[in-house]
């Protein structure tokens, strides 16, 4: 009976050949806040092509380098609609005055979108929410502060609503925890602080990724050397930043908002996808169990950077697979083996297991 099951999974796959993935997460832009009144069919569409375009900023925001972001933000509504897969209202208020306050839900279509980024040579970055553990120096006057009296140290996680959305925000920020070793060894090379080592930073010990912002701050000045790693990649990175001589608060929170997005920046670099170059990739799947194609597809419809697949082969024993992606491979194989897959590459040869 289990292996009856199994064949008719395998001929539900081939069945599905060359079937788009719908759970592109990357495609989806929730919680769209637009304000204005309801009323005819006008008005109402209205409402709903300003939530188009101001989750299109929002995605693009978030996935393009900053660059090709901004030449993307005056594309045209009739556009931007016919890259829209399916939308939801989630929330309708009104106020004393009528106003409606609405919340959307907006998907874009993952193929037409790559279309129209290709057409304009455009990459992309595959990248997803990442946490990243902070210590941020701050040297003002020649006097290091660590902990105490650090503007940045206090105020870099807290959302500072004027400058920009904290619910927009790809990466997760940790402080580093207070550390008498570090203090010590950051005050013994306090002259030379742009040669610090931080991978000699207990706090950033264990952890994939990390930041070490030192800001120099004088009275005329103000600048930032950034030392990360993320995902094992380090990158290093010279900075300057606005100075407002009579608005030092201000100047501060002016460049919190200016290394986030610095940050992003970086984040976004490691991770482009070239639209124009679709890759595909082999494997064999071993059938143990009549539920093991279920199980595999759920976790593949996941996985934003593969766009399609087509069954090659099939026998009561295995399934060979071929599926198209853009990327980088590593990513496919990161997240099967977060989700337990066994995976054996032999002479370029993959083999999954459940």
């Amino acid at each position: 009976m289990n292996k009856f099951f199994c064949i008719f999974c395998i001929l539900l796959f081939i069945s599905k050949t060359e079937n788009v993935f719908s759970n592109n997460l990357i495609y989806d832009v929730n919680n769209v806040e637009i304000d204005g009144k309801r009323g005819d069919r006008l008005a109402n569409k209205k409402l709903i092509d300003l939530a188009f375009k101001k989750a299109f900023i929002v995605f693009v925001d978030k996935t393009l380098l900053r660059k090709d972001a901004i030449t993307l933000h005056k594309t045209k509504t009739e556009i931007i609609k016919n890259l829209v897969l399916t939308y939801q209202i989630v929330n309708n208020e009104k106020n004393n005055t009528n106003d409606t306050f609405s919340t959307f839900n907006i998907k874009f279509d993952s193929k037409k979108v790559n279309r129209f980024l290709a057409k304009r040579g455009i990459s992309y970055a595959d990248i997803s929410n990442i946490s990243i553990t902070l210590l941020p120096i701050l040297i003002k006057n020649k006097q290091i502060f660590l902990y105490e009296d650090n503007f940045f140290y206090k105020n870099w996680t807290e959302q500072l609503k004027i400058l920009e959305n904290k619910k927009d925000e790809l990466i997760n920020y940790t402080l580093a925890l207070e550390n008498i070793e570090d203090l010590e060894y950051i005050n013994n090379i306090k002259e030379k602080i742009s040669l610090i080592d931080a991978k000699k930073i207990n706090s950033f010990i264990g952890t994939p990724n990390y930041a070490l912002v030192i800001i120099y701050s004088t009275e005329s000045n103000l600048k930032a050397f950034l030392k990360t790693s993320i995902k094992n990649i380090d990158i290093n990175k010279n900075i300057n930043l606005n100075f407002y001589q009579k608005d030092e608060d201000k100047s501060y929170e002016e460049a919190i908002l200016i290394l986030k997005k610095e940050i992003n920046q970086i984040w976004k670099e490691q991770n482009l996808v070239d639209v124009n170059t679709p890759a595909f990739l082999d494997f064999y799947l071993e059938i143990n169990k009549a539920d093991d194609y279920l199980k595999l597809k759920s976790i593949l419809d996941t996985i934003d950077i593969i766009e399609n697949y087509s069954v090659l082969e099939m026998t009561n024993k295995y399934s060979k697979i071929r599926f198209k992606y853009r990327g980088k491979v590593s990513k496919i194989k990161n997240k099967l083996m977060e989700e337990k897959i066994n995976i054996k590459i032999i002479d370029n040869i993959w083999k999954l297991k459940i």
